[in-house]
């Protein structure tokens, strides 16, 4: 009583679960048709009926997890506290009201956007040969209702949606097959297109803890049952470090990798903007402001107007500058042990050994050992990379500003040729440099 699932149906699931997760309920009509639930040539007709309206709410009642009883709970209290009073048979009129008002917002949203204008019977009457259940989904269904059966007697709270996301994400990050990679960028950008509104810091979030989560599950699994220690969590935190060390570090290069460049590299852009535009115009304007008896006027002005071109930040910089604040604000263990330094709280308590397990010691010390000289260089090539990237970007952004701007002549402006001439040098400068580390 078993099936084998095709390579195809395994990429649906996973775009299936991924779009749920990330609450992208708007893919979930073609991933209908994928999951061969839906028939392509009805999908216009169905979106333009409404019909998905209630399935779409049912989903995000599921992903939150208790199973049926839970989501009937939640869906109860939801319409209590909108119509107070009314009895349970009253409320389920008061549901089937209100849904059928989303269904009617929904087709005339949809008849405006595809122009199909039915009416209901004609839609109903389409819609009946629409659906339909694949094989599939009899025998995955059954071992899917077994386990949240089970998981259910454990946790009332269970979703077996959020439970298959650690896997999710460590498929998506290991599989370089270009569906798996479109599925990642729908989930890290929020958008099919990718950069337009930068990454989405709570889905990159849960993609590392779903991913943490799987590794750090399968090591437990490894253990044959052995109880937890600090040992087990030692192996367990080398396994997850090398996982990622080898995606991240991959020699061939892959998504993650080139995300992980390009966003740190635009991040330094954005830096190193800030702290140009911090040295050679902010603080010579508040050295002349804070001179006193307006000697501050006899200084030259910072040649702001010639500069502000080179250090406007473009909307990528100031998306991968925004994420890595919010990727810092997001850990306050750094900002803790910030402080601390800063305050200087047990900086003169030494570290006791003792508290070292010499097993621990002596597996840190053998994985060190064992894979330095394989991880070494690659996170030399990857540093390479990096740096590559973030002049190749100074390179671009230099060029593209010089286009913009008109020729200037030194008998018009002396300041501005001076910085054109000294950008030239700058871009030239990157580009070999950029050059000579691509080729090694």
């Amino acid at each position: 009583m078993t099936l084998d699932t095709q390579p195809d149906l395994q990429y649906s699931l996973l775009e299936f679960v991924a779009h749920l997760t990330s609450e992208q309920y708007d893919k979930v009509p073609e991933d209908l048709i994928k999951l061969d639930f839906l028939k392509a040539e009805r999908l216009d007709t169905v979106v333009a009926s409404g019909f998905l309206e209630p399935l779409t709410y049912i989903l995000k009642q599921a992903k939150e997890g208790g199973g049926g009883k839970k989501v009937r709970e939640r869906i109860f209290d939801e319409y209590r506290e909108k119509y107070p009073g009314l009895s349970d048979e009253e409320l389920r009129y008061a549901m089937r009201d209100d849904m059928q008002q989303q269904i009617e917002k929904a087709r005339e949203k949809a008849s405006a956007v595809t122009g199909i204008t039915m009416e209901v019977e004609e839609l109903q009457k389409k819609n009946r040969d629409a659906f339909r259940i694949p094989e599939w989904f009899l025998y995955t269904s059954r071992a899917f209702l077994t386990l949240e059966g089970i998981c259910l007697q454990a946790d009332e709270d269970y979703s077996i949606i959020q439970s298959c996301f650690p896997y999710i994400a460590r498929r998506l990050l290991n599989d370089d097959d270009p569906r798996a990679e479109q599925a990642l960028k729908e989930l890290i950008y929020g958008t099919q297109n990718g950069r337009e509104g930068g990454v989405d810091v709570s889905s990159l979030s849960d993609l590392v803890d779903g991913f943490s989560t799987y590794t750090s599950t399968q090591k437990s699994v490894s253990a044959n049952g052995k109880s937890r220690n600090s040992l087990v969590d030692t192996e367990t935190a080398i396994t997850l470090a090398k996982d990622g060390a080898d995606i991240v570090l991959s020699s061939e290069g892959n998504f993650v990798q080139n995300l992980l460049v390009d966003e740190s590299a635009a991040a330094t852009s954005a830096q190193i903007k800030d702290s140009l535009r911090e040295l050679l115009i902010e603080q010579p304007n508040r050295i002349r402001k804070s001179l006193p008896l307006n000697l501050g006027s006899l200084l030259p002005e910072p040649p702001s107007s010639q500069l502000n071109p080179f250090l406007e930040k473009t909307k990528d910089e100031e998306n991968a500058q925004m994420l890595l604040n919010k990727i810092s604000s997001a850990l306050p263990g750094l900002s803790q042990i910030d402080s601390q330094m800063k305050s200087g709280d047990d900086t003169d308590q030494p570290f006791d050994l003792s508290k070292v397990d010499p097993e621990q010691v002596a597996v840190i010390s053998r994985e060190l050992r064992l894979n330095l000289p394989k991880y070494g260089p690659l996170l030399s090539q990857l540093g390479g990379k990096y740096v590559a990237t973030v002049l190749e970007r100074a390179t671009d952004d230099i060029d593209q500003t010089l286009a913009k701007t008109p020729s200037k002549s030194l008998d018009s402006d002396l300041v501005g040729t001076i910085v054109d001439n000294a950008a030239k040098s700058v871009s030239e400068t990157a580009s070999r440099g950029a050059q000579a580390i691509r080729a090694q």
